[in-house]
């Protein structure tokens, strides 16, 4: 895996302030989030653990087993519920990107590519 060239830190930040405040980009640009993702990855594996059988939502439930590998990490309880939680490694999960999108529900917003309708030629 190759790691992230990471920012020099220049400021210190109070995240859970920041994360109330609504800085929430500001936080997944930080290097501190950048630390704490490759930590969950190594830590699971790079295997995405929805996947895997090893973890779900209570909601959404994986239909096979099958091995892929984890790009993205996913907060277990979200950050503007619990911005304190936001760098704890214990409500981080590495997840792949389509089982991210199925946690978040944003699967069924993807809408269907459309054809190009052929009209008729009006004179």
């Amino acid at each position: 895996m190759i790691i992230k060239k990471r920012r020099k830190r220049r400021k210190f930040y109070n995240w859970q302030e920041e994360i109330s405040k609504g800085n929430t980009d500001k936080f997944y640009n930080s290097t501190d989030w950048d630390k704490l993702r490759e930590d969950v990855l190594n830590r699971d594996k790079n295997e995405c653990q929805f996947f895997s059988g090893k973890w779900n939502d209570g909601i959404h439930k994986t239909n096979e087993i099958k091995p892929v590998r984890a790009t993205m990490v996913h907060h277990i309880i979200s950050i503007k519920e619990r911005p304190d939680l936001a760098l704890d490694i214990n409500n981080c999960i590495s997840l792949s990107f389509e089982a991210h999108e199925i946690i978040e529900d944003r699967k069924r917003f993807r809408y269907k590519k459309r054809r190009n309708q052929i009209t008729k030629e009006q004179w």
